[in-house]
């Protein structure tokens, strides 16, 4: 089973900023998919950075320049669900990620993100 503890993701994300020299400007925790576990967002001064769950060892990390990185929205899912549905565009695709957060703490990570990116 995955790790659903978004702390985990968290501090796994704010590590390797630390190690690529970036600070977290702002984070966001993912939901797990149909598997569980959970993930996160983080945006730094340079780069956005993603820790998702993998089945097998620790979560993987990514991350991508903000230049490659560009409009985001929310939309809020199904009551029985609850949180939203974040879609952002990255290299020209739009990647969607599910967060137990709430619309207004996607618009301040949203908010964070398009401040970095300017």
């Amino acid at each position: 089973m995955l790790s659903s503890d978004p702390t985990a993701a968290r501090a796994l994300l704010t590590g390797r900023m630390a190690q690529g020299g970036e600070r977290v400007l702002a984070e966001l925790t993912l939901s797990g998919g149909a598997l569980g576990g959970a993930g996160a967002l983080a945006v730094g001064p340079e780069r956005l950075w993603l820790a998702q769950p993998q089945l097998l060892g620790g979560p993987s990390v990514a991350s991508v320049a903000l230049s490659e990185v560009g409009a985001g929205s929310c939309r809020p899912r199904p009551a029985l669900l609850g949180g939203c549905r974040l879609v952002l565009e990255v290299s020209g695709r739009a990647v969607r990620f599910a967060t137990p957060a709430a619309a207004d703490e996607v618009a301040r990570f949203l908010a964070a993100l398009e401040d970095a990116r300017r």
